[in-house]
């Protein structure tokens, strides 16, 4: 069976089977530090969870090069997915790996990956969990626990990120509403590598850009750098889930320097987007126009 899904609301929800998500997103107590979120551990029952990775989809044979992985991808239903920190080159991207030479991120990053997105569906339970999450259901629940009172729409998919890929620390721009990000990786080791997203605060010389993106919603918020930056939680145990919505204060970050021939992060990624303004909803600015310190 080959199942192309699409990320909004006019998609069939699925059976019952996971209405206990909804149950477990409602339920989940906040955590507020470094900023307001949810982060649930073993969020997938456990008889979904080996479902979903030991999924053909999901759990992909050994490599021996990134090119018959990606070969053994794109045969497995994904494609390169246009994504931040990324490069849609394949060729440059093998370039980059052959030689060990990438780009420099301008102050910002050091690197530059591939993100490739589940695109066709061959597994249905897989296909039955993603129209679930991407259901009018999923959705109205993650808006109602963050008080979400502007129109939404959803987007959630399956990724997988190869080495490279790099995020530096960022509360999303102002068209995105919220985020969630669900771990699924196939190897129990994945948990101690540094692949997980970092939630963050700024150190005190910079805390005076919160104020800055507080007070002119007039500019979109920006990137950057990691050293202006203190990682206060790692999102690191499988089938656990972070959800956040998109504030002056949610500042997160992601670099992935690994070995993905043995396993390849993977989540289940999700956002709901304001569907009231336009994609680009303020205007841009740059971490350079606060790369100074303010008189005390």
């Amino acid at each position: 069976m080959l199942t192309s899904l699409a990320s909004q609301d006019s998609a069939p929800d699925s059976s019952s089977e996971f209405d206990y998500l909804l149950d477990k997103v409602a339920a989940h107590t906040f955590a507020t530090e470094p900023f307001r979120h949810l982060l649930i551990e073993d969020f997938l029952s456990p008889e979904h969870l080996s479902q979903v990775i030991t999924s053909p989809q999901i759990c992909l044979p050994l490599a021996p090069d990134t090119a018959t992985l990606l070969d053994s991808l794109q045969r497995g239903g994904y494609a390169v997915e246009p994504f931040p920190g990324c490069t849609t080159d394949v060729p440059l991207y093998l370039r980059y790996l052959e030689t060990g030479e990438w780009p420099n991120g301008n102050g910002v990053v050091e690197g530059v990956g591939l993100t490739l997105r589940l695109k066709t569906f061959t597994d249905p339970f897989l296909a039955r969990l993603l129209t679930f999450l991407n259901s009018p259901r999923f959705h109205s629940a993650m808006a109602q626990k963050f008080g979400v009172e502007r129109p939404t729409r959803v987007e959630t998919a399956v990724q997988k990120y190869l080495t490279g890929y790099e995020i530096s620390p960022h509360p999303d721009i102002r068209s995105k509403c919220l985020t969630y990000l669900l771990n699924i990786n196939t190897a129990l080791e994945a948990d101690s590598l540094d692949i997980h997203t970092h939630l963050l605060r700024f150190n005190k010389q910079k805390e005076f850009i919160y104020s800055f993106w507080e007070n002119n919603p007039e500019f979109d918020r920006c990137w950057v750098p990691w050293r202006w930056c203190t990682s206060v939680v790692t999102t690191s145990a499988n089938n656990s889930v972070i959800l956040f919505p998109a504030g002056d204060r949610s500042l997160h970050a992601v670099k992935l320097k690994y070995d993905h021939l043995p396993l390849q992060r993977t989540q289940i990624y999700g956002n709901l987007w304001y569907t009231d303004v336009p994609f680009a909803a303020g205007y841009p600015m740059t971490y350079k126009q606060f790369d100074f310190q303010p008189p005390a």
